[in-house]
């Protein structure tokens, strides 16, 4: 079965925006982050994925954005993968959906392991550490 990607925020929060939420998202990107404003950030990408607003983001709906950030990127197939990577963490029952408790369950296991001094708060620095640690790992 092909896993969905979800946990995807670092990276989609970095592209361009279509909706004012992400304008929010993007603008404290550079700035310390604690778990309730991951859980935030995650509940409004989850909101923007979950196009036919029935609850779960489906493999169809990560295809529709994928083709979007192509789109925006010009055809940057590491975000793509990227997010298949991060969806197939969130879908925890492997029933092939994410409902948003996944999401934030995954949001929070992110957000833990990045917060390498255990403050409450993901840095930048932190949140780079833990970008290049994943990117030193081969892929799966």
């Amino acid at each position: 079965m092909n896993r969905l990607p979800f946990a995807l925020l670092p990276m989609l929060i970095a592209a361009p925006a279509h909706t004012q939420n992400t304008a929010v998202l993007r603008s404290s990107w550079n700035a310390s982050q604690t778990k309730a404003e991951g859980e935030a950030r995650a509940e409004m990408l989850f909101n923007r994925l979950d196009t036919n607003h029935d609850g779960s983001v489906t493999q169809d709906e990560v295809d529709e954005f994928a083709k979007a950030m192509d789109a925006q990127t010009g055809g940057d197939t590491n975000i793509t993968a990227r997010i298949a990577r991060r969806m197939a963490e969130a879908d925890v029952d492997h029933d092939g959906k994410i409902t948003l408790p996944e999401a934030k369950a995954s949001a929070d296991r992110r957000f833990d392991a990045a917060d390498s001094n255990h403050d409450g708060a993901v840095t930048p620095e932190e949140r780079q550490a833990t970008r290049a640690a994943a990117q030193a790992q081969p892929p799966q």
